[in-house]
């Protein structure tokens, strides 16, 4: 399994322009008219991020993009439909700068096509303006558990966390329900408090147990924008991997160096469309 993320600076996205119009003539009619609905342009180009990554993947993988094709599930999970030797699972998510996809392939992949279960979510440490964080913790309180309130907020004489580690903490949380929740492929509508992460001791239960069979990954990054801000993201991928197979109890940090592979935007776009571009020409 690897994780594959695209980076850019919400701020300047003119820079980008020309590239989206270029890169929207490569995805099918359907597809371009729901990017050009969106209201705010920096949805519409991580949409396109979002398309391309896939197609990405199959391309180094062989396949032509005229061969690519796509599906939904009836809850909406996007999947690969197009006929592979080596069958290939993906999940893709987004959150202001970042636009990332996690992957599993071939023997690395539990067998239950077509949308398998692996699931990644990533999300900014950013505290909403105006808001203060017990303030913010008690919006999401009924979908938090009473250890995961306990652990974003320690009850007194415990002294508080530091403002980046509560940010760090609820993120992880957050990002780890909606992980697991996106690689179980539901829609909208499961209760997140049935989900449990207790973040010192990277424990993960599900209605009280920890779960068989399954594999979380917490991982970190950062995307450098014009301002000289750095802003700092965490992400959690769910996976899948069989009650066969002994799969560690805790969630796990990204250890490998090649695990998690971060592009920055206008260098994705030039090559995806370098790269896909023969659809077009077809």
């Amino acid at each position: 399994m690897e994780v594959r993320a695209v980076t850019l600076d919400t701020s300047a996205l003119s820079e980008l322009e020309e590239l989206y119009q270029r890169g929207l003539h490569l995805i099918d009619e359907e597809a371009r008219n729901h990017l050009q609905k969106y209201h705010h342009r920096v949805d519409s180009v991580r949409g396109l991020i979002g398309r391309f990554l896939p197609r990405m993947l199959l391309k180094e993988r062989g396949v032509s993009p005229h061969e690519m094709r796509f599906s939904k599930t009836l809850a909406g999970k996007p999947y690969i439909s197009t006929p592979l030797e080596t069958p290939v699972g993906f999940n893709i998510t987004h959150d202001n700068g970042v636009v990332a996809m996690a992957y599993s392939v071939g023997a690395d992949l539990y067998p239950d096509p077509p949308a398998y279960r692996i699931g990644i979510d990533v999300m900014l440490l950013q505290l909403p303006k105006r808001d203060t964080f017990p303030g913010f913790v008690e919006v999401f309180s009924d979908q938090l558990t009473e250890l995961e309130r306990n652990v974003l907020l320690p009850p007194s004489p415990a002294p508080r966390l530091s403002s980046h580690e509560e940010l760090r903490r609820f993120f992880l949380i957050w990002t780890l329900k909606e992980a697991y929740t996106k690689a179980l492929g539901l829609g909208m509508g499961f209760d997140f408090s049935r989900i449990e992460y207790d973040v010192p001791n990277d424990i993960v239960r599900i209605d009280g147990t920890i779960p068989s069979g399954w594999e979380f990954t917490r991982f970190e990054l950062w995307n450098a924008v014009q301002s000289g801000q750095i802003e700092n993201y965490v992400g959690v991928v769910a996976r899948f991997v069989g009650e066969d197979i002994l799969s560690e109890p805790r969630v796990q940090p990204a250890s490998s160096t090649g695990w998690l592979k971060v592009q920055e935007a206008q260098e994705f776009l030039s090559v995806a469309i370098r790269e896909l571009g023969e659809r077009k020409r077809g």
